[in-house]
């Protein structure tokens, strides 16, 4: 409740600043034949952007006021008559600097982007022909009873081969890329690509692997997360 008695309390700051303002424009432009309704709807818009100059320049003036500081009002109230007052140039002004920090984002990104693309180029291994599929294992004539053949010990050790994912997650910990191709983990597990895309995929849902594409070719590499 206390916390909306301000938001008003800022509010009416705003619109009795720029009709305040805009009244005087209209009054020192008269003499270049100034449209009062203009001077005062220029003068509103100009107050009611000033919290967004005050943000772009990381002030806490709108925060103090939100929190009932009686000083701050004041001030904030100064500086919505005064953006009214100069409502015009006000305005052009904070459209140009919003425009230059867009600008400015924007390159950041796409530096972040470059950079970005960079390391991963120089720590993910090279593109690969694809990997032949492996031959399935010799099974002997192929009987389901294969396994009981007489002369076999019953008491022998069963060795439990390593699955797939376990396979390729041994072949980003044994590379020395922290960025792999499907190629490049296929070789090293010793799997098909169509069998290590799949399963990427289902690692990459599982949260398990995460999926970058290389902008200069446009080659996906694999790293774990």
């Amino acid at each position: 409740m206390v916390l909306n008695i301000f938001v008003i309390i800022i509010i009416s700051t705003i619109l009795v600043a720029g009709l305040l303002g805009g009244i005087a424009n209209y009054y020192m432009e008269q003499a270049n034949g100034a449209s009062f309704k203009k001077s005062v709807f220029l003068g509103l818009t100009a107050s009611a952007t000033v919290p967004l100059l005050l943000n772009t320049m990381s002030s806490n003036l709108t925060k103090d006021c939100l929190a009932g500081e009686p000083s701050a009002f004041f001030i904030f109230f100064g500086f919505c008559t005064i953006a009214a007052i100069f409502s015009s140039k006000f305005l052009q002004s904070l459209g140009d600097k919003l425009l230059q920090e867009i600008q400015s984002v924007k390159e950041k990104q796409k530096d972040l982007a470059e950079t970005t693309d960079v390391l991963v180029a120089q720590n993910s291994d090279p593109s690969e022909a694809p990997a032949p599929p492996v031959p399935p294992p010799t099974t002997g004539d192929g009987s389901e009873f294969e396994s009981f053949k007489s002369g076999d010990s019953p008491k022998s050790t069963v060795v439990v081969a390593p699955n797939d994912e376990q396979k390729m997650l041994a072949a980003f910990q044994s590379s020395r890329y922290p960025f792999r191709t499907v190629e490049g983990i296929a070789k090293d597990a010793g799997l098909d690509i169509a069998s290590t895309q799949a399963k990427l995929l289902e690692m990459e849902i599982q949260g398990r692997v995460k999926m970058t594409k290389r902008v200069r070719d446009g080659i996906q590499v694999w790293s774990l997360r």
